[in-house]
């Protein structure tokens, strides 16, 4: 009895101990951003958004404030208008100018996002319809080309908040710079340049660039990798939680990244499997590639054998023609049914093309309840001069097998632009409104 007393105290400071170890171990760590620089434009001092997050204004004597010509000095501004739905930071402010004007920030070298908030609106002396642009990241990459918010804003239905994100990588003892150019003038239109808010924030080094120690994803259509080098730009174009709901900046893994509904993108029938209390298994990628969230739902044919085989699982996204485009595809096996490899195998088509004859996610994870992506890389030509856009199709079809359920499964989607060998993301803007295309025959 005695040995027991003295044992119980001490057990207790062991448990004491492992029990944050355990905590620790059960949660998913979020990625720590080294660089993470939220800046409000046209706005002094700091100030909070929605999600308490800190934005740091740019104006004097802010160390973010832009390098400007001599006596061309930018202006700053209220939106004269603000949408229910619109958060006032980082969009209600911005700062514009006729003449260009560059915002320097020295970061550490390796990839980072760049992202670029506008609210299309009118500001003190400004016209808004008469914003045209074009943004450069040191002096190499064209992001923006004779860039209208105001076009965009009506093609995508009349909303004024938008946003633009980019992978930009940084060399070493190399600043990171944004230079805002007017589009020039003419006889009868004066064009300026705006902001309303600027994020950099790093990244994990292979997160989206080609690991030298994995393969490069497959170039759809042809028997080749693509290595996706650093020494291109990338521009994120969607990025897409299926059968799940929108997820905020503040939940993502640490990189506040947005991930929008696929609903206004699906262009079939599907079943919506959620697992929202899933404990997953990071053995494969790692816990910051994408939310839990994404992982915890997902798009299937459902279990109509006859309808599945004569039909397709099917998303049209638009995108710029001309250009090659990443495209990543986010798996998880979340339906209790499906437990071994050769249940569920599936084709998937992008662009029209095969991208795998044997899709299986157990065979990709090694088992249910683990993420797994795979990345591949499409061209999509660009048809004539007026091509505005294009719609790039994701298809995904039953595979036969002796155990097979005739079905299919897809959690998430992110869709990258890859700078062009002039070193340019930019495509012209967008001609009319955004309307529904029709799925391919295949």
């Amino acid at each position: 009895m005695g040995n027991i007393s003295i044992l119980k105290p001490i057990l207790l400071v062991f448990l004491l101990f492992l029990l944050p170890h355990i905590s620790i171990a059960n949660s998913t760590p979020r990625y720590m951003a080294v660089d993470n620089v939220p800046l409000n434009c046209g706005y002094a001092g700091n100030t909070t958004d929605m999600d308490n997050r800190m934005w740091i204004g740019d104006m004097e004597p802010s160390k973010f404030a832009p390098i400007e010509e001599r006596n061309q000095k930018s202006i700053t501004s209220k939106a004269q208008s603000q949408d229910s739905y619109v958060e006032t930071v980082p969009y209600m402010t911005a700062r514009l100018s006729y003449s260009q004007f560059t915002y320097v920030f020295p970061v550490t070298s390796g990839p980072k996002f760049v992202r670029l908030y506008f609210y299309a609106d009118s500001y003190s002396g400004f016209d808004g319809s008469l914003a045209f642009f074009t943004v450069k990241a040191n002096s190499k990459f064209t992001l923006l080309r004779n860039f209208s918010a105001s076009i965009l804003a009506n093609y995508l239905g009349g909303s004024k908040r938008l946003s633009k994100e980019f992978c930009i990588n940084v060399e070493e003892d190399q600043n990171l710079n944004l230079t805002f150019i007017p589009t020039p003038s003419t006889a009868s239109s004066r064009f300026f340049a705006f902001v309303n808010g600027i994020e950099i924030v790093s990244m994990p080094t292979y997160l989206y660039y080609s690991s030298p120690e994995n393969p490069s994803p497959p170039y759809v259509g042809q028997n080749v990798q693509f290595s996706i080098d650093n020494y291109r730009a990338l521009e994120m174009i969607l990025r897409l939680n299926m059968g799940g709901s929108s997820i905020s900046s503040k939940g993502d893994t640490g990189m506040f990244r947005e991930w929008s509904q696929d609903s206004p993108y699906l262009l079939s029938g599907g079943v919506i499997p959620r697992q929202p209390d899933l404990t997953l298994k990071y053995s494969v990628i790692p816990n910051y590639t994408a939310p839990d969230d994404v992982y915890r739902s997902a798009i299937t044919m459902g279990p109509n054998i006859t309808w599945n085989l004569l039909s397709n699982l099917t998303w049209g996204l638009p995108v710029d023609p001309g250009f090659y485009y990443m495209v990543r595809l986010h798996f998880c096996e979340i339906e209790p049914s499906i437990t071994m490899a050769g249940e569920r195998p599936f084709i998937i088509y992008i662009d029209k093309k095969k991208a795998e004859s044997t899709a299986d996610v157990i065979m990709w994870s090694g088992g249910r309840d683990t993420p797994v992506f795979q990345d591949y890389v499409v061209l999509i030509q660009k048809m004539g001069v007026e091509d505005h856009k294009s719609t790039l199709f994701i298809a995904l079809h039953p595979g036969k097998a002796t155990n097979a359920i005739y079905d299919a499964i897809l959690n998430g989607v992110e869709v990258f632009k890859l700078s062009d060998s002039n070193n340019n993301l930019a495509g012209p803007n967008p001609a009319s409104t955004l309307l529904p295309s029709s799925p391919p025959a295949q």
